[in-house]
């Protein structure tokens, strides 16, 4: 019996020391103030892990940063660490923390899609709160577009079904 017991302590201690820390969104403000690192990345190839990965994320791939808005990100070369499923030659707006060439944004709200033809000449020269604004104005544009457009393809299919 004391055997089970410290066998399933350890096993505790060791899925407790594996477990990835994510926080739920609470607000914009406390995320932006929060994130050492805002910038605008451009997904490059998704990086193929071999074999399984214990509590890895959902997205890992090359990123080129093309707008530090907000911290110091090393080279223009990183790799995006996501449960936000990546597109390539996507651009996003990541809120995270860059170490050893290696972006964390674990949680998918820190990741914001702004297309595939995202121009930075809207936000150069602005304050950290306009780009932001500017920003978020842009994925609500992106989301209005592609609500329509579901719509549309919803009415569509809903003149195939066939009453009973």
């Amino acid at each position: 019996m004391k055997t089970r017991i410290v066998i399933c302590f350890i096993a505790l201690i060791a899925v407790s020391a594996m477990a990835r820390l994510t926080a739920y969104f609470s607000s914009w403000s406390e995320l932006e103030d929060n994130s050492p690192n805002i910038l605008i990345a451009r997904c490059g190839k998704p990086i193929h892990r071999v074999g399984t990965i214990v509590n890895g994320t959902a997205s890992d791939s090359a990123i080129e940063i093309i707008f530090p808005l907000k911290g110091e990100c090393g080279t223009n070369s990183a790799q995006l660490l996501t449960d936000y499923t990546l597109q390539e030659g996507g651009n996003y707006l990541v809120f995270g923390y860059y170490k050893n060439g290696k972006v964390l944004a674990f949680e998918e709200y820190r990741v914001i899609p702004l297309g595939l033809d995202f121009s930075t000449n809207s936000i150069a020269g602005k304050p950290l709160a306009d780009q932001l604004q500017i920003l978020y104005k842009r994925r609500i544009a992106i989301l209005n577009q592609e609500i329509l457009n579901d719509e549309a393809e919803k009415k569509r299919l809903q003149t195939g079904i066939k009453e009973p």
